[in-house]
């Protein structure tokens, strides 16, 4: 009869011995297992490096584009008369001004028709307004009220007309209204028919008048065509509400500065504290964080050309190390910088190519680029990993190998020993 398992024939316990033997035989794999294990570790702790520094370069990317740092922001001490917007400036300004009058816009009305659909006289109608002039032309297919606001609407050379109809209790009337307010932009309008369309001979009467916009400031009286104004005080747009007296005050916004100078150390000391936690663990004897941290740091000290001999580096902008290398913002150093200038200031950072933005971003991208410090370390792990997994592929061949080999053995020694007990069974009946 077969044997089923190594063993049973002669009583000893073979598969413990092949088992223990299949052990001892394995751990050079277990080993190479084992460093497997510790790469992993390695890959996972760089892949942290290259997220804390992905992170700080979003914080070095703000605090270098960000273009609008200083800008001058307006506002109106009442936005009933007026609201006010800051495009541009160097010097903060504060201006009364009184607004006397509005700039309104020009309109006309034709008489009382019985509906839209009334006939009206054909003929050629010229309108102007401000700069724009255009004809139109009514025929039968178009004389009627509604196709006479039609025409007017759709007119490819009118630009400075709108038309409407408004049904009153005398009827329906065309009104022509002027899209720009102003004298300047005043309709006038002439026909070829003789047939009214009002009471005037060019068929329209006014029933608002053209107008500009007045306001004093500082006492000054400036007059102007549109509500909108932009040309009176430097880098201010005031639109004009209502009839009243209001201050403009215009100042450098520097929030947007702040908040980015914030985040930048916040974002820096999250990086040294990552780098500093993964030296002493799972990348310690490891050279990696350690030079990032030692390169980021001497960066702030390195500096800029702003061109005429005027340089800068990222500590003369208002950052400060304490005794820890913690980062933070020395409100001196700052308003220092600032007083220098605010464009300055931003030039610092912001210059293409080599401002302080510049210089961090292409620390960092020396390290976290493809093709970069960290893909060269990652590179690295990868291929000893596949080394490693080579060589327990190998292994493990031959380890199955052996074991097929000493099972063999092992079941051929369990043989003889079950022949040999039964040969001596049978001797020893003989014998008694």
């Amino acid at each position: 009869m077969a044997l089923t398992a190594a063993g049973v024939g002669s009583g000893i316990d073979v598969e413990s011995i092949l088992s223990s033997l299949g052990d001892l035989n394995r751990l050079p794999v277990v080993n190479l297992e084992s460093k497997i294990d510790e790469l992993d570790v390695q890959l996972s702790a760089i892949g942290t490096v290259k997220s804390a520094l992905d992170t700080f370069q979003s914080a070095v990317d703000d605090l270098g584009k960000n273009a609008d740092f200083g800008n001058f922001v307006a506002t109106s001490s009442d936005e009933a008369v007026f609201t006010a917007t800051a495009s541009n400036g160097d010097v903060a300004v504060n201006n009364d001004i009184e607004v006397i009058s509005l700039a309104t816009n020009h309109r006309l009305s034709t008489a009382a028709y019985e509906s839209e659909d009334s006939t009206v006289e054909s003929g050629s109608v010229s309108f102007s307004s401000g700069e724009n002039s255009f004809d139109i032309e009514i025929d039968a297919s178009n004389n009627t009220l509604q196709g006479y606001m039609k025409a007017i609407n759709d007119s490819e050379d009118n630009d400075s007309v709108s038309a409407s109809i408004i049904d009153t209790d005398e009827g329906s009337r065309l009104i022509l209204t002027a899209i720009e307010a102003g004298s300047d932009n005043a309709i006038t309008s002439s026909r070829s028919t003789t047939l009214p369309l009002g009471d005037t001979s060019s068929g329209f009467t006014e029933i608002n008048e053209a107008s500009d916009a007045v306001l004093s400031v500082h006492g000054f009286q400036v007059t102007r065509s549109t509500n909108t104004i932009s040309d009176v005080i430097d880098g201010v747009t005031l639109e004009l509400t209502g009839i009243g007296t209001a201050t403009v005050d215009t100042r450098r916004d520097l929030e947007s500065l702040n908040t980015a100078m914030e985040e930048f150390s916040t974002q820096y000391n999250a990086l040294t504290s990552t780098l500093s936690r993964l030296s002493a663990g799972d990348l310690s004897g490891d050279s990696l964080p350690r030079s990032i941290e030692t390169r980021v740091r001497a960066a702030f000290f390195d500096t800029v050309d702003l061109g005429g001999g005027d340089t800068a580096s990222a500590l003369d902008m208002g950052f400060t190390f304490d005794r820890n290398g913690t980062l933070s913002i020395d409100q001196s150093r700052l308003d220092s910088a600032l007083e220098q200038g605010v464009n300055r200031y931003v030039e610092a950072f912001a210059k293409p190519e080599t401002g302080l933005s510049a210089l961090f971003s292409d620390l960092i991208d020396e390290y976290s680029e493809t093709g970069g410090v960290i893909t060269g370390r990652e590179n690295g792990i990868d291929t000893r990993k596949a080394t490693i997994d080579s060589q327990i592929e190998r292994m493990e061949y031959r380890l199955e190998k052996t074991n097929l080999r000493l099972r063999q053995q092992f079941t051929a020694m369990d043989l003889a020993i079950t022949e040999l007990n039964s040969t001596s069974g049978f001797l020893n009946n003989l014998l008694v």
